[in-house]
């Protein structure tokens, strides 16, 4: 099987949880401060409280942001009799948010965001006690990282199951679905999609 992505390194959350069904409370180590399952009803249960579990050298923590000026340009496909009536049409799938449905009547063509000449690159450093939640932009990145590793998996189990003469062996596709889960932004007791 190909090799997946490496995880990436990140504070380990020691997350703190009280289940109000069954007045229990545990701990445990996470990636991010993030809901569990309560050990006795298997209730999803919101962390409490959160703290960046201690290592033997223990470093402070800082959340660096570097900000630039990019222009979001976006081009999509109109058939229009004027430029005038193209715009508007455009001006109207904007507004209602349909611009990026990639539709055969408006293909896109360009998504993305370019930088601004001659901005000047901004530094910003806050010191933290945990990692704030990644951003949905981040999470978004994830779920595609992931997905793509998920692709990659079924491609190189099919390749082995068709060099194995037609037949796909069921352990090189269970790593794959925890992944896919991931990608889906499931938990493992969530029904699969």
């Amino acid at each position: 099987m190909s090799s997946l992505p490496a995880p990436v390194s990140e504070i380990v959350y020691l997350n703190q949880y009280r289940c109000p069904y069954c007045q229990i409370e545990w701990d445990d180590e996470w990636s991010c401060a993030c809901n569990d399952h309560c050990p006795s009803c298997n209730a999803e249960i919101e962390p409490y409280h959160s703290d960046v579990a201690a290592d033997e050298n223990p470093s402070p923590a800082y959340a660096v942001t570097y900000t630039l000026d990019y222009t979001h340009r976006v081009v999509v496909g109109v058939v229009a009799d004027s430029p005038e009536q193209a715009q508007s049409i455009a001006e109207a799938a904007f507004d209602d948010g349909s611009i990026w449905d990639d539709t055969p009547e408006m293909p896109l063509l360009f998504d993305d965001f370019e930088e601004v000449d001659g901005e000047t690159l901004q530094w910003e450093v806050a010191a933290v006690d945990v990692w704030p939640k990644a951003d949905a932009s981040v999470v978004k990145l994830r779920q595609e990282r992931t997905a793509m590793a998920v692709c990659r998996g079924l491609i190189d189990a099919y390749q082995r199951g068709e060099d194995a003469g037609g037949s796909i062996d069921w352990a090189d596709l269970d790593p794959l679905i925890p992944l896919a889960q991931e990608a889906l932004g499931l938990s493992d007791s969530d029904p699969a999609a």
